[in-house]
């Protein structure tokens, strides 16, 4: 193997024309992102850097026709496993859609396995088109108030720091243990300080002096924005701020105003949880940069946001521009409004083509066995989902579509025997979150409104962060049959009518990951959807996404974890029941 000072000097021959470059791009529009313009040049390549840009000769010569040449694209904060696939199989479906890089977060493996499932995800990761930079949990279990797989020490953030070359530390969403200095948050942040890793931010509905910590703490990105004057905040005190749009929370819309050629440099785009269909049908952050530039955003404007400035907010310094030193990682794209891409580049090799993988992947790596059987559920009975109340008003959770933050609703409920009833009018469904890790037994219940369906139920062993099983339903039969299907196949999402299943996706890996071929599991989930209209969900919004999200007591206003109906404003559990 050639050493970096031959490769360096081959590099320097090509870029001065000593020598032909390895392959030269002709006749591109190249995408300046440090300038906002564009220009017509060849581009050298050699070694799978850029070396040169003007007029120059290649071994290899590929001729653009004109296209515009832009820098690949950087998701800023992802976490894999809501695409419901391991990395290899996630590569297949985000790098023909012109993303080559990703801050991946695998919090949600990481609360079902701990460090082996963590060590596993980085495994998973290496040797792919896809540049996956793995963020180490910084919060597993993200609160006490609920029960989870397993927990990520420091001790388990130094190792996977030192001896597995994790990027940085990922989300940081206990803010009350950030706020109050607490001894194991700091010791976390100060693991990340001392090796000047990058630390990712979780401010959901902090206000400006909990930001002010935040920054004093070192974090210096975050994606929980959802409105503008969250975004200017963030951007005021430094942090990057990073415009999510994902499948439950989509966020762009309502950031974008604060968007000025002044502040421009510190926004980025991140999916966060994305599903496997959406991914599909509506790509990843090359989504986010069509539905900027629908929104008014310049096109180049909205690839450099996609690319330079998510390179520079991670440190990437050999990413996110088409210029010399730079990996070659490039798009060949014919429309810019539409970013219609016609080809993907990684390190000067064509990797996909018109929207599929043309480059052939190396073999999947297999899963520790563990997690393959992590559902443990203590058996239910249908007396154990009764809801007692000793009023007819209720605290109630709201669902919004489109956010994963709920509202705090008090309402008149429907009341029979002194148990809660669901009501299809008042559009009220029970909601249970059932432990499944060590069969503890627990099984948290309460209500909520805005998932509209009229019979049946839904379920999913994706639920945010701790990743019990989660279901809402119109009545406890199904509620009930729906718990047990998914515990029985090891993890899952369904959608039950009584004792029938009408469609099932079963996910044994740590029941969150399919290991099946993605275009099998967007079939599977097309039934799904079919199986919500026969059970009278006729939306366009995902109510499963939402559905996970109803179990994360670190996002306002009310939660229920395993253990009952939860207050984020409070940051304690509450009664079902409102007081006389």
């Amino acid at each position: 193997m050639r050493d970096m000072s031959s490769l360096f000097k081959n590099q320097l021959a090509a870029a001065t024309k000593r020598e032909k470059a390895e392959l030269v791009v002709k006749n591109a529009n190249v995408i300046d992102v440090f300038t906002l313009t564009t220009y017509n040049a060849d581009v050298a390549i050699t070694n799978g850097m850029i070396v040169g840009i003007g007029t120059y000769e290649g071994k290899k010569e590929i001729d653009a026709n004109g296209a515009y040449m832009a820098p690949t694209f950087i998701d800023g904060h992802v976490h894999i496993e809501s695409a419901m696939v391991p990395p290899e199989e996630f590569t297949k479906i985000v790098v023909p859609r012109g993303v080559t890089t990703v801050m991946a977060d695998p919090h949600e493996i990481a609360n079902v396995g701990g460090i082996e499932a963590v060590k596993y995800m980085i495994d998973a990761a290496k040797d792919l088109p896809l540049d996956i930079k793995i963020m180490v949990p910084s919060c597993v279990p993200a609160t006490n108030f609920e029960h989870n797989g397993a927990e990520l020490t420091t001790g388990d953030i130094e190792k996977l720091f030192d001896e597995h070359d994790a990027y940085g530390l990922a989300e940081v969403m206990d803010y009350p243990a950030v706020l109050s200095g607490e001894e194991k948050m700091v010791a976390k942040l100060q693991a990340a300080w001392q090796r000047g890793k990058t630390i990712d931010g979780h401010a959901a509905g902090l206000d400006t002096t909990g930001l002010n910590a935040y920054r004093v703490a070192g974090i210096s990105n975050d994606h929980e924005a959802v409105t503008a004057e969250d975004g200017l905040e963030r951007i005021r005190r430094g942090m990057y701020l990073l415009m999510r749009e994902g499948t439950a929370a989509k966020d762009i819309e309502a950031l974008l105003p604060i968007l000025t050629p002044q502040n421009a440099r510190r926004c980025v785009f991140a999916t966060d949880d994305k599903h496997l269909d959406d991914l599909v049908n509506e790509g990843s952050i090359d989504a986010s940069v069509r539905k900027a530039i629908k929104l008014g955003v310049d096109p180049l404007q909205a690839i450099q946001m996609a690319s330079l400035n998510a390179a520079e907010c991670f440190g990437l310094k050999e990413k996110g521009a088409i210029a010399p030193g730079y990996e070659a990682n490039f798009l060949l794209i014919r429309n810019l409004d539409e970013i219609d891409i016609d080809d993907v580049y990684v390190k000067g090799e064509c990797v996909a083509a018109k929207g599929k993988m043309i480059s052939t992947l190396r073999e999947a790596v297999p899963p520790p066995t563990y997690l393959l059987n992590s559902v443990q559920l203590e058996p239910l009975t249908m007396d154990r989902l009764a809801l007692p109340v000793h009023s007819s008003k209720a605290h109630v959770i709201g669902v919004t579509p489109g956010s994963i933050v709920t509202d705090h609703l008090v309402e008149e409920i429907d009341v029979e025997n002194g148990a809660f009833q669901p009501s299809i009018v008042k559009n009220h469904l029970k909601l249970v979150v059932a432990e499944r890790h060590h069969k503890l037994g627990h099984v948290g219940i309460g209500i909520v409104k805005g998932i509209p369906i009229k019979e049946g139920a839904i379920v999913a062993t994706v639920a945010h962060d701790s990743h019990n099983i989660v279901a809402c339903g119109a009545d406890d039969a199904s509620i009930l049959y729906a718990i047990e299907q998914v515990a029985n196949q090891q993890g899952g999402i369904a959608v039950v009518r009584g004792n029938e299943v009408l469609a099932n996706l079963p996910l044994p890996l740590a029941g969150l990951m399919s290991l099946q071929p993605f275009e099998q599991i967007n079939e599977s989930l097309q039934k799904l959807e079919e199986a919500l209209r026969e059970i009278g969900f006729n939306e366009e919004w995902n109510p499963f996404l939402t559905l996970s999200f109803l179990a994360l007591p670190v996002i306002p206003s009310l939660k229920l974890t395993d253990t009952g109906l939860f207050d984020v404003t409070q940051f304690s559990h509450i009664n079902v029941s409102e007081n006389k």
